[in-house]
């Protein structure tokens, strides 16, 4: 019988031995081996197995013989080592002679019969520390687990949660983009001049009687010069055309007495211009009109050397451009002290009901007075600003010029024309038009208003900001809400009244209002209020007789976990809860009001937009969208911002714009017209102060060259007069909204 023939019978399985010896797993069936227990059996026995003769390798692995008792031990060999082949019938033993009880110290070598290779030693730390591989119990796979009910909805749910997440992200992210771009586009009025800290001003009912006499002394003056320069212009072009007039065809020099007599007319009735170039001068400063009256002095000396100096050359005189500039320094400091007239007279109407100022958010109302206002508007613009640093050099250089054109070509008795022509060639004509002429209008129209601003200092100011706060009471005013109805839920009618308007009134707005007049109809009190807080979407908390009452949207409800029917009975409403129990809905209705609905529309004319400050959860964007057609691009505040920007009886900061008036469209009008003027300053200053340098190099090289067919009168004021096309369509709307 073969020797695995015999493993089968015993129930032995060599292939199962050897696997849980390859793989380090203990076999269970088999008996345990210790060293302990191998010393103390053949210590028992007094002597071991000596060492044999060095076996035959074979690829056998040893096993287990049927005829093997067992209890006898079974010798195991080290990986790396040698086979160790039993032999049952010869077997050595080794004399445990000195053990004396003691555990003997014995080689792995000796002990197993190893033989030892000097060569190539056994390092029997590394083979301990040898990883010990196991096998892994290979799992049953298990059937797939039914899809039930609770499954679709924990998953659905996480799907909304992650989603909303998503979005407020997305919006967090587009509030602070908002934010940032607001931040970047704020800029602090470029006023050079600060306010001085302590100058007296003179009372405002003088500053209203000073301005108003020189306005109606200067449109007085107006009306006479502009026939006396249309004469004048008319008999010229007449004469160019080669219609002969009595006298002044005879010769030059008739036309130069008559040219002469009509500007000095212009000067006498122009006389306030002078007397500005005057103040102007003890000021130590230069602006338009003090360009204008060096213009008309120098024209006036040149026409009088065409008559009495012969050597001076046949050029036209100048006398009709000059004259054509004081005509429009005229218009401008008419308007000038006109809209001045306006400003002061609405600001001496009493406390405004609002003074406008720029903030964080935006152009904000607020409570305050209109001290400063009359130091602010009497700031200097900033065209006179550019004025005061240019024309003092222009007109140095316009002198330099004159030098070289005359003198330096040896034509001395040609230096008055030269430096007249030079002057009225870059006397532009847009620089009175650039702030004097639109301030008159814009203040005008601010006037019939109940509005007015401080100036360009004022308009700067608000010119940085492009978004109006807005709360409630201005895009619906008291007769714009109304209450139709009330649905109660378990609740007296009485109650439900009384509760919702203890909170509503001192929430303030137009449901406030709204609220209000109900109970004084009804002649319901209001409940003793504790913990009255205002919550950032509109909502109302506060305690009541020990009771939580809120009053707000149906989306506050649903914040505050409130239960809500599954259909609403109106589209805008205001529910009441206490103690956490729906019990009164009001129906509230919201009319767009005639000067509102034409306010909203300006607002995207002239590039602003709303900044929703409203107490009322009910006004939104959407809401604004279906009553007005437009929501005037609206945001809402920072919520550190909203309870202060809201709050009816906020501080106003500087009085940069006053109102008198309630209502939004006097309000747009202010922050529009104010932002209109400043960007036709911006526009004049440009094409101003470009055209009075083109001018003067122009009529430099034309005139040291000595081309005098192209310097005519004509062909000059034809120059003047292109330059003022680009400004005639902004100042024909610049008081329109």
């Amino acid at each position: 019988m073969s020797e695995n023939d015999k493993n089968k019978k015993s129930g032995y399985d060599l292939m199962q031995d050897t696997q849980y010896l390859l793989l380090g797993l203990d076999d269970a069936e088999s008996e345990s081996f210790d060293l302990q227990e191998i010393l103390a059996e053949f210590g028992s026995e007094g002597s071991l197995p000596s060492k044999q003769s060095e076996p035959e390798q074979t690829d056998e692995k040893p096993c287990r013989d049927e005829s093997e008792p067992e209890d006898h031990p079974k010798i195991i060999a080290f990986p790396g080592a040698a086979p160790v082949e039993e032999s049952a019938e010869e077997e050595e033993t080794i004399v445990l002679s000195d053990m004396g009880g003691e555990e003997a110290d014995f080689s792995p070598e000796e002990l197993f019969r190893v033989e030892h290779e000097e060569a190539h030693p056994v390092d029997y730390s590394e083979l301990v520390d040898l990883p010990v591989i196991r096998e892994e119990p290979v799992e049953e796979t298990a059937e797939p687990r039914p899809l039930t009910m609770e499954d679709i909805v924990a998953s659905t749910v996480d799907a909304v949660k992650a989603e909303n997440e998503r979005d407020q992200s997305e919006q967090r992210r587009r509030i602070e983009k908002e934010r940032k771009r607001r931040e970047k586009r704020r800029r602090e009025p470029r006023v050079n001049a600060p306010l001085p800290e302590s100058r007296e001003e003179k009372p405002l009912k003088e500053l209203i009687g000073f301005h108003k006499r020189r306005y109606l002394n200067c449109r007085m003056r107006l009306l006479f010069a502009v026939p006396v320069l249309l004469g004048l212009w008319i008999v010229w072009l007449m004469a160019e055309n080669g219609t002969v007039i009595p006298f002044f065809s005879e010769s030059a020099g008739n036309a130069a007495v008559c040219v002469l007599a009509a500007q000095a007319l212009l000067c006498v009735i122009c006389a306030p211009l002078f007397a500005a170039a005057v103040e102007e001068l003890k000021e130590r400063c230069c602006t338009f009109y003090t360009y204008t009256a060096l213009v008309n002095l120098v024209t006036l000396l040149d026409e009088i050397t065409m008559l009495v100096l012969p050597g001076r050359s046949a050029a036209a005189p100048l006398g009709g451009v000059a004259g054509c500039a004081l005509v429009f320094s005229l218009w401008g400091l008419k308007n000038y002290h006109g809209g001045m007239w306006e400003t002061f007279r609405t600001a001496a109407m009493g406390r405004p009901s609002s003074v406008v100022d720029c903030c964080s958010a935006g152009i904000a109302k607020g409570v305050g007075s209109s001290e400063d206002f009359v130091k602010r508007a009497n700031m200097e613009s900033t065209a006179s600003q550019w004025q005061r640093l240019f024309l003092p050099l222009l007109s140095a250089a316009s002198m330099v010029f004159a030098l070289v054109s005359s003198v330096g070509q040896l034509r001395s008795h040609d230096f008055l024309w030269c430096w007249s022509l030079i002057l009225c060639a870059s006397c532009s004509l847009v620089c009175p038009l650039s702030y004097c002429v639109p301030f008159g209008s814009i203040a005008r129209r601010l006037s019939r208003s109940g509005a007015a601003v401080a100036g360009q200092y004022g308009a700067a100011a608000l010119y940085t900001a492009s978004a109006l706060v807005v709360t409630d009471l201005d895009l619906f005013p008291h007769t714009a809400v109304a209450l139709n109805g009330i649905k109660l839920y378990g609740e007296k009618r009485e109650r439900a009244i009384s509760y919702a308007a203890t909170l509503a009134v001192q929430g303030g707005g137009c449901l406030g209002q709204e609220f209000e007049s109900l109970c004084q109809a009804e002649r319901l009190p209001y409940e003793p209020l504790e913990h009255f807080h205002i919550h950032e979407d509109g909502g109302l908390s506060g305690m009541i007789r020990g009771e939580t009452v809120l009053v707000g949207t149906p989306v506050f409800m649903r914040h505050k976990a409130v239960r809500l029917p599954a259909s609403f009975p109106f589209k805008t409403a205001v529910c009441l809860a206490v103690d956490g129990e729906l019990t009164a809905i009001f129906s509230v209705k919201y009319t767009a009001h005639p000067p509102v609905e034409t306010a909203m529309r300006a607002l995207s004319r002239n590039g602003l937009s709303l900044v929703l400050a409203s107490r009322d959860g009910n006004i939104t964007p959407k809401l604004l969208k279906n009553r007005f057609g437009t929501d005037g691009k609206a945001t809402r505040p920072e919520s550190t911002e909203y309870l202060s920007l809201s709050d009816p009886m906020r501080e106003g900061g500087a009085p940069n714009g006053v109102l008198y008036r309630e209502g939004l469209l006097p309000y747009v009008e202010l922050a529009a017209l104010s932002r209109r003027l400043c960007q036709l300053v911006r526009v004049g200053n440009l094409i101003s102060l470009f055209g009075a340098s083109v001018g003067a190099l122009l009529a430099f090289y034309l005139s040291f060259v000595g081309t005098m067919a192209v310097l005519t009168p004509t062909m000059i004021l034809t120059f003047l007069l292109l330059w003022v096309v680009p400004m005639l369509p902004l100042l024909f709307g610049v008081d329109r909204i």
